[in-house]
Protein backbone atom coordinates (compact mmCIF):
# COMPACT_ATOMS: atom_id res chain seq x y z
CA UNK A 1 0.00 0.00 0.00
CA UNK A 2 1.19 3.44 -0.73
CA UNK A 3 2.21 5.06 2.65
CA UNK A 4 2.20 8.96 2.61
CA UNK A 5 5.22 11.52 2.83
CA UNK A 6 7.31 11.76 5.71
CA UNK A 7 9.86 14.55 6.61
CA UNK A 8 12.51 14.74 8.75
CA UNK A 9 14.02 17.53 9.96
CA UNK A 10 17.72 17.18 11.25
CA UNK A 11 20.39 14.60 9.94
CA UNK A 12 22.57 13.67 12.82
CA UNK A 13 22.55 10.37 14.67
CA UNK A 14 18.81 10.35 15.65
CA UNK A 15 17.43 11.69 12.78
CA UNK A 16 19.65 9.11 10.51
CA UNK A 17 18.50 6.33 12.37
CA UNK A 18 14.50 7.70 12.14
CA UNK A 19 14.88 8.13 8.42
CA UNK A 20 16.06 4.31 7.88
CA UNK A 21 13.03 3.09 9.97
CA UNK A 22 10.28 5.18 8.12
CA UNK A 23 11.72 4.55 4.83
CA UNK A 24 12.21 1.05 5.68
CA UNK A 25 8.48 1.17 6.57
CA UNK A 26 7.56 2.23 3.13
CA UNK A 27 6.63 5.45 3.59
CA UNK A 28 8.10 8.65 1.52
CA UNK A 29 10.91 9.82 3.56
CA UNK A 30 12.46 13.41 3.06
CA UNK A 31 15.56 14.23 4.99
CA UNK A 32 16.25 17.56 5.66
CA UNK A 33 19.90 18.77 6.02
CA UNK A 34 19.80 22.08 8.50
CA UNK A 35 23.69 22.82 8.47
CA UNK A 36 25.81 22.65 5.51
CA UNK A 37 26.42 20.72 2.23
CA UNK A 38 28.59 18.28 3.60
CA UNK A 39 30.27 15.06 1.67
CA UNK A 40 28.04 12.60 3.60
CA UNK A 41 25.07 15.34 2.63
CA UNK A 42 26.28 14.71 -1.23
CA UNK A 43 26.38 10.79 -0.78
CA UNK A 44 23.17 10.53 1.03
CA UNK A 45 21.45 12.72 -1.80
CA UNK A 46 23.16 10.85 -4.25
CA UNK A 47 22.72 7.10 -2.68
CA UNK A 48 19.41 7.68 -0.59
CA UNK A 49 19.78 4.73 1.69
CA UNK A 50 20.63 4.70 5.64
CA UNK A 51 21.67 1.40 7.37
CA UNK A 52 21.19 0.68 11.18
CA UNK A 53 23.57 -1.84 12.64
CA UNK A 54 23.88 -3.26 15.97
CA UNK A 55 20.50 -3.42 18.20
CA UNK A 56 18.41 -3.22 15.21
CA UNK A 57 19.69 -4.28 11.53
CA UNK A 58 17.70 -3.16 8.57
CA UNK A 59 17.73 -0.52 5.45
CA UNK A 60 15.59 2.27 4.42
CA UNK A 61 15.40 3.91 1.49
CA UNK A 62 15.18 7.65 1.67
CA UNK A 63 12.86 9.01 -1.15
CA UNK A 64 15.03 12.85 -1.21
CA UNK A 65 17.55 14.35 0.81
CA UNK A 66 17.25 18.21 0.64
CA UNK A 67 18.71 21.68 2.43
CA UNK A 68 15.22 23.27 1.52
CA UNK A 69 13.45 23.15 4.82
CA UNK A 70 9.77 24.31 2.28
CA UNK A 71 11.01 20.84 -0.25
CA UNK A 72 10.74 18.93 2.69
CA UNK A 73 7.50 20.14 4.43
CA UNK A 74 5.79 19.93 1.00
CA UNK A 75 2.58 17.63 1.44
CA UNK A 76 4.34 16.04 4.20
CA UNK A 77 1.49 14.56 6.28
CA UNK A 78 3.81 14.17 8.99
CA UNK A 79 6.90 16.45 9.95
CA UNK A 80 9.34 14.93 12.94
CA UNK A 81 11.76 17.28 14.27
CA UNK A 82 14.96 15.25 15.37
CA UNK A 83 17.77 17.61 16.62
CA UNK A 84 19.08 19.02 20.08
CA UNK A 85 16.92 20.98 21.96
CA UNK A 86 19.10 24.56 21.11
CA UNK A 87 17.76 23.99 17.41
CA UNK A 88 14.09 24.03 18.37
CA UNK A 89 14.09 27.68 17.67
CA UNK A 90 15.63 28.27 15.02
CA UNK A 91 14.56 25.38 13.16
CA UNK A 92 10.54 26.42 14.41
CA UNK A 93 11.31 29.65 12.59
CA UNK A 94 12.23 28.26 9.33
CA UNK A 95 9.80 25.76 9.62
CA UNK A 96 6.44 27.52 10.16
CA UNK A 97 5.98 29.88 7.40
CA UNK A 98 5.25 26.63 5.71
CA UNK A 99 2.95 24.89 7.90
CA UNK A 100 -0.43 23.85 6.31
CA UNK A 101 -3.59 23.14 8.73
CA UNK A 102 -4.19 19.09 8.37
CA UNK A 103 0.01 18.36 8.73
CA UNK A 104 1.15 16.59 12.51
CA UNK A 105 4.58 17.51 14.40
CA UNK A 106 6.65 14.84 16.07
CA UNK A 107 9.46 16.37 18.55
CA UNK A 108 11.70 14.04 19.43
CA UNK A 109 12.53 14.07 21.96
CA UNK A 110 10.10 16.75 23.28
CA UNK A 111 12.30 18.82 25.75
CA UNK A 112 9.62 21.91 26.23
CA UNK A 113 9.44 21.91 22.33
CA UNK A 114 5.29 21.36 21.98
CA UNK A 115 5.23 24.79 24.37
CA UNK A 116 7.71 26.76 22.60
CA UNK A 117 6.00 26.09 18.73
CA UNK A 118 2.42 26.73 20.00
CA UNK A 119 3.47 30.27 21.70
CA UNK A 120 5.84 31.37 18.52
CA UNK A 121 2.66 29.72 16.42
CA UNK A 122 0.42 32.32 18.54
CA UNK A 123 2.77 35.42 18.88
CA UNK A 124 2.57 35.05 14.40
CA UNK A 125 -0.78 34.92 15.33
CA UNK A 126 -1.19 31.99 13.54
CA UNK A 127 -4.37 29.50 14.24
CA UNK A 128 -3.38 26.48 12.30
CA UNK A 129 -5.18 23.31 12.87
CA UNK A 130 -2.12 21.18 13.67
CA UNK A 131 -1.11 18.48 16.56
CA UNK A 132 2.07 18.68 17.76
CA UNK A 133 3.86 15.09 19.56
CA UNK A 134 6.20 14.92 22.16
CA UNK A 135 8.46 11.98 22.88
CA UNK A 136 10.19 11.48 25.84
CA UNK A 137 13.81 10.79 24.44
CA UNK A 138 15.18 9.08 20.80
CA UNK A 139 13.94 5.89 20.72
CA UNK A 140 17.56 4.72 21.11
CA UNK A 141 21.30 5.19 21.93
CA UNK A 142 22.56 5.63 18.60
CA UNK A 143 25.99 7.08 16.71
CA UNK A 144 26.57 7.50 13.48
CA UNK A 145 29.37 5.53 12.16
CA UNK A 146 29.79 6.27 8.28
CA UNK A 147 27.97 8.50 5.96
CA UNK A 148 25.20 6.38 5.79
CA UNK A 149 24.99 3.80 8.23
CA UNK A 150 23.97 4.50 12.15
CA UNK A 151 25.17 1.88 14.56
CA UNK A 152 22.28 1.07 17.40
CA UNK A 153 24.11 0.54 20.27
CA UNK A 154 20.32 -0.74 22.25
CA UNK A 155 17.08 0.33 21.34
CA UNK A 156 14.48 1.22 24.22
CA UNK A 157 11.23 -1.62 24.17
CA UNK A 158 9.33 1.23 25.30
CA UNK A 159 9.22 5.03 24.91
CA UNK A 160 6.42 7.69 26.01
CA UNK A 161 4.58 10.39 24.03
CA UNK A 162 2.06 12.63 24.10
CA UNK A 163 -0.25 14.79 22.01
CA UNK A 164 -1.48 18.06 22.08
CA UNK A 165 -4.64 18.08 21.03
CA UNK A 166 -5.10 14.89 22.47
CA UNK A 167 -7.80 14.38 20.69
CA UNK A 168 -5.22 13.45 17.90
CA UNK A 169 -3.39 11.12 19.83
CA UNK A 170 -4.86 8.14 19.02
CA UNK A 171 -3.87 8.93 15.04
CA UNK A 172 -0.26 10.03 15.71
CA UNK A 173 -0.48 6.60 18.44
CA UNK A 174 -0.99 4.48 15.30
CA UNK A 175 1.20 6.23 12.76
CA UNK A 176 4.53 6.45 15.31
CA UNK A 177 3.41 2.37 16.36
CA UNK A 178 3.41 1.58 12.61
CA UNK A 179 7.14 3.05 12.26
CA UNK A 180 8.48 1.89 14.58
CA UNK A 181 6.75 -1.66 15.42
CA UNK A 182 7.90 -4.37 15.99
CA UNK A 183 11.50 -2.90 17.61
CA UNK A 184 9.79 0.64 20.23
CA UNK A 185 6.06 0.03 21.68
CA UNK A 186 4.88 3.65 22.13
CA UNK A 187 3.00 4.37 25.37
CA UNK A 188 0.94 6.96 26.34
CA UNK A 189 1.30 10.17 28.32
CA UNK A 190 -1.84 12.75 28.65
CA UNK A 191 -0.32 15.53 29.57
CA UNK A 192 3.06 17.58 27.44
CA UNK A 193 4.51 18.98 30.24
CA UNK A 194 4.83 15.03 31.59
CA UNK A 195 7.08 14.26 28.88
CA UNK A 196 9.05 17.30 29.31
CA UNK A 197 9.56 16.72 32.97
CA UNK A 198 9.93 12.98 32.56
CA UNK A 199 13.12 13.16 30.35
CA UNK A 200 15.78 10.88 32.37
CA UNK A 201 18.53 13.07 30.89
CA UNK A 202 17.99 15.87 33.78
CA UNK A 203 18.98 12.81 35.87
CA UNK A 204 21.53 10.94 33.95
CA UNK A 205 23.31 13.42 32.52
CA UNK A 206 24.49 16.94 33.92
CA UNK A 207 25.97 16.05 37.46
CA UNK A 208 27.89 13.14 36.27
CA UNK A 209 30.12 15.50 34.27
CA UNK A 210 30.36 18.57 36.93
CA UNK A 211 31.25 15.84 39.22
CA UNK A 212 34.34 14.26 36.95
CA UNK A 213 34.99 17.31 35.11
CA UNK A 214 38.93 17.23 35.28
CA UNK A 215 38.86 13.61 34.41
CA UNK A 216 36.47 14.42 31.28
CA UNK A 217 39.18 17.54 30.37
CA UNK A 218 41.95 15.30 30.30
CA UNK A 219 40.47 12.39 28.27
CA UNK A 220 37.54 13.40 26.23
CA UNK A 221 37.85 10.87 24.00
CA UNK A 222 38.17 7.81 26.15
CA UNK A 223 36.15 8.70 29.54
CA UNK A 224 32.87 6.34 29.40
CA UNK A 225 30.04 8.87 31.01
CA UNK A 226 27.82 6.14 32.48
CA UNK A 227 30.81 3.19 33.75
CA UNK A 228 34.06 5.57 34.53
CA UNK A 229 31.31 8.85 35.59
CA UNK A 230 28.35 7.48 37.47
CA UNK A 231 30.14 5.89 40.57
CA UNK A 232 27.67 4.50 43.65
CA UNK A 233 28.56 7.89 45.96
CA UNK A 234 27.49 9.77 42.70
CA UNK A 235 24.71 7.47 42.16
CA UNK A 236 23.16 8.41 45.68
CA UNK A 237 23.54 12.08 44.77
CA UNK A 238 21.38 11.41 41.19
CA UNK A 239 19.07 9.66 43.25
CA UNK A 240 18.22 13.19 45.25
CA UNK A 241 18.51 14.97 42.10
CA UNK A 242 15.83 12.80 40.89
CA UNK A 243 13.56 12.94 43.80
CA UNK A 244 13.72 16.51 43.62
CA UNK A 245 12.34 16.00 39.87
CA UNK A 246 9.77 14.11 40.72
CA UNK A 247 8.96 16.99 43.34
CA UNK A 248 8.20 19.49 40.99
CA UNK A 249 5.64 17.28 38.91
CA UNK A 250 3.98 16.91 41.91
CA UNK A 251 3.08 20.51 42.63
CA UNK A 252 1.92 20.18 38.94
CA UNK A 253 -0.74 17.55 39.31
CA UNK A 254 1.85 15.13 37.43
CA UNK A 255 3.12 11.88 38.81
CA UNK A 256 6.21 11.22 37.34
CA UNK A 257 8.11 7.94 37.18
CA UNK A 258 11.36 7.92 38.96
CA UNK A 259 14.45 7.17 36.68
CA UNK A 260 15.53 4.22 37.59
CA UNK A 261 12.01 2.62 36.45
CA UNK A 262 12.22 4.70 33.45
CA UNK A 263 15.36 2.81 32.45
CA UNK A 264 13.90 -0.44 33.31
CA UNK A 265 10.93 0.11 31.13
CA UNK A 266 12.61 1.15 28.36
CA UNK A 267 15.85 -1.30 28.39
CA UNK A 268 14.58 -3.81 30.13
CA UNK A 269 13.87 -5.36 33.86
CA UNK A 270 16.55 -6.56 36.78
CA UNK A 271 16.78 -6.06 40.60
CA UNK A 272 19.09 -2.76 40.19
CA UNK A 273 18.17 -0.50 43.13
CA UNK A 274 20.43 2.14 41.47
CA UNK A 275 21.68 4.13 38.42
CA UNK A 276 25.21 2.77 39.35
CA UNK A 277 24.21 -1.03 39.40
CA UNK A 278 22.09 -0.11 36.59
CA UNK A 279 24.60 0.81 34.35
CA UNK A 280 26.84 -2.21 34.80
CA UNK A 281 24.02 -4.50 33.94
CA UNK A 282 23.46 -6.52 31.35
CA UNK A 283 20.73 -4.59 30.34
CA UNK A 284 22.55 -1.68 30.10
CA UNK A 285 22.76 0.06 26.61
CA UNK A 286 25.37 2.60 27.73
CA UNK A 287 28.68 0.66 27.88
CA UNK A 288 30.49 1.30 25.28
CA UNK A 289 29.29 5.30 25.07
CA UNK A 290 32.28 7.38 24.94
CA UNK A 291 33.53 11.36 23.92
CA UNK A 292 31.45 13.27 25.62
CA UNK A 293 33.92 16.06 26.21
CA UNK A 294 33.16 19.23 29.37
CA UNK A 295 31.25 21.00 26.62
CA UNK A 296 29.29 18.41 25.22
CA UNK A 297 25.52 18.45 24.82
CA UNK A 298 25.44 16.57 28.47
CA UNK A 299 25.59 19.91 29.58
CA UNK A 300 25.16 22.55 26.91
CA UNK A 301 21.79 21.14 26.04
CA UNK A 302 20.47 20.01 29.05
CA UNK A 303 21.35 22.31 31.63
CA UNK A 304 19.77 25.20 29.35
CA UNK A 305 17.06 23.45 27.77
CA UNK A 306 15.91 20.34 31.03
CA UNK A 307 17.35 21.33 33.64
CA UNK A 308 16.31 25.29 33.12
CA UNK A 309 12.81 24.96 33.04
CA UNK A 310 12.13 22.41 35.80
CA UNK A 311 13.95 24.91 38.05
CA UNK A 312 11.94 27.83 37.00
CA UNK A 313 8.85 25.75 37.65
CA UNK A 314 10.27 25.32 40.78
CA UNK A 315 10.50 28.02 41.87
CA UNK A 316 7.38 29.01 40.92
CA UNK A 317 5.75 26.53 42.73
CA UNK A 318 8.14 27.62 45.57
CA UNK A 319 9.77 24.34 45.79
CA UNK A 320 13.60 24.48 47.19
CA UNK A 321 15.63 22.11 44.81
CA UNK A 322 19.48 22.62 45.86
CA UNK A 323 20.99 19.81 43.86
CA UNK A 324 19.34 21.28 40.53
CA UNK A 325 19.90 24.67 41.32
CA UNK A 326 23.66 24.18 41.93
CA UNK A 327 23.81 21.95 39.22
CA UNK A 328 22.67 24.55 36.57
CA UNK A 329 24.85 27.29 38.72
CA UNK A 330 28.41 25.49 38.84
CA UNK A 331 27.49 24.81 34.56
CA UNK A 332 27.09 28.40 34.15
CA UNK A 333 30.31 29.41 36.32
CA UNK A 334 32.39 26.84 33.79
CA UNK A 335 31.30 27.87 30.78
CA UNK A 336 30.64 31.09 31.46
CA UNK A 337 27.26 31.23 30.45
CA UNK A 338 24.26 32.23 31.97
CA UNK A 339 21.75 29.26 31.64
CA UNK A 340 19.36 30.56 33.71
CA UNK A 341 18.83 33.87 31.26
CA UNK A 342 19.82 31.72 28.33
CA UNK A 343 17.74 28.52 28.40
CA UNK A 344 14.52 27.88 27.98
CA UNK A 345 13.03 30.52 30.90
CA UNK A 346 9.01 30.37 31.23
CA UNK A 347 8.54 33.23 28.79
CA UNK A 348 9.90 31.08 25.99
CA UNK A 349 7.00 28.82 27.29
CA UNK A 350 4.43 31.34 28.01
CA UNK A 351 4.18 30.19 31.30
CA UNK A 352 5.77 33.64 32.88
CA UNK A 353 2.00 35.24 33.79
CA UNK A 354 0.34 32.13 34.41
CA UNK A 355 -0.03 30.85 38.68
CA UNK A 356 0.60 27.05 39.28
CA UNK A 357 -2.70 26.27 38.90
CA UNK A 358 -3.06 27.79 35.71
CA UNK A 359 -0.35 26.34 34.29
CA UNK A 360 -1.69 22.92 35.67
CA UNK A 361 -4.90 23.34 33.98
CA UNK A 362 -3.15 24.60 30.64
CA UNK A 363 -1.30 21.85 30.34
Amino acid sequence: MKKEKIAVLGSGNGARAVCAQIGFRGYDVVMWEPLEETDDYKRLKQEKRVLLSGDIILEGKIKEVTMDIAEAIKDAVTIFVVVPAFAHEPIFKKMIPHLKSGQHIVIMPGNYGCFKLRKMLNDKGLDLDISITETASLPYACRITSYNEVRVFKKKDKLHMATSPCSCFKQIFNILQDIFNPYVEMLECDKILNIDLGNSNFTLHPLPVLLNYGAIEQNPKTFRHYIDGITPEISKLMKKMDDERLAIGKAYGIDLLDTLEQLKIYYGWNDSTTYYEYVHSPESPYYDLIGHNIKSRYLTEDVPQVLVPAYLLAKKADLNVPVVEITIRLASYLHGVDYLKEGTTLAKLGFDKLSVEEISNFV
